[in-house]
């Protein structure tokens, strides 16, 4: 039985990722609930601006409410469901921050810059609740996001 030879087996090597091309999106005023206009023109962001639109985006949007982002069965629908936990209940505090953790997980790392989340602040400050978490990006990149409702 005759084995093969080690030195003529050739292994490709893997390509380096290339960075992901989103577009560009739009800066959006979130206070004003409008976009943001210079000489009445949309302002273009891109990169991490976009990337920060983009959260803001889906943590505003709340899953199934909208017939703009509905998927076809099986697949993930845009946004969160998070307005049950933070409107009128007074769930307790552990159950409300894994599901609040549980929910924008599933929702962020959907994104395909986007590697994990890490060192969560949730705070109920009634009616409020705010939560700010890193962004941990897969180009080794991170950055602070926050957001309130």
């Amino acid at each position: 039985m005759m084995l093969p030879e080690i030195t003529q087996l050739e292994f490709k090597q893997p390509e380096p990722a290339q960075p992901v091309d989103l577009g560009v999106s739009f800066q959006y005023d979130f206070q004003k609930g409008e976009f943001v206009l210079r000489d009445g023109k949309l302002v273009p962001v891109k990169d991490l601006a976009a990337i920060r639109v983009w959260i803001e985006k889906v943590l505003r949007t709340e899953k199934f409410r909208f017939k703009v982002y509905e998927q076809p069965a099986g697949q993930d629908e845009y946004g969160v469901t998070i307005e049950d936990l933070i409107m009128g209940h007074d769930y307790p505090r552990a159950f409300l921050e894994a599901e609040l953790r549980r929910e924008i997980n599933n929702a962020l790392l959907r994104h395909p810059r986007i590697q994990s989340l890490s060192n969560w602040k949730i705070i109920k400050d009634n009616p409020y609740l705010d939560v700010e978490l890193d962004v941990n990006l897969k180009d080794g990149e991170v950055f602070s996001q926050g957001v309130r409702w």
